[in-house]
């Protein structure tokens, strides 16, 4: 994802290898989190791509929520909030 801002600035991104957790899967995926997980809090999110397989992505979907475990070992809820059929990509929001 290529985010790029109304000032024209990139807003901070985070990628990376984590562990997607939802009721009956539990497996490595390849994330990229657009915001500063730093200014996390309770009623603040940060948008997220989660990229798997097409079958992993709209299982997730049709599941809506879930954990994702970062590379770092931090631990986030999260929502999904859109999917394309056939895609390998997912789209979340994550909160603390």
């Amino acid at each position: 994802m290529t985010y790029k801002l109304k000032n024209g600035q990139r807003p901070n991104t985070t990628t990376g290898t984590g562990e997607l957790k939802y009721p009956g899967f539990t497996g490595q995926v390849d994330y990229e989190i657009v915001g500063s997980l730093d200014q996390l809090r309770p009623g603040v999110s940060v948008r997220a791509a989660i990229m798997t397989t097409a079958e992993v992505a709209e299982a997730a979907f049709k599941e809506l929520r879930g954990h994702l475990r970062l590379a770092g070992g931090k631990e986030y809820r999260l929502q999904i909030v859109a999917y394309t059929a056939g895609s390998s990509t997912a789209y979340a929001e994550l909160t603390v």
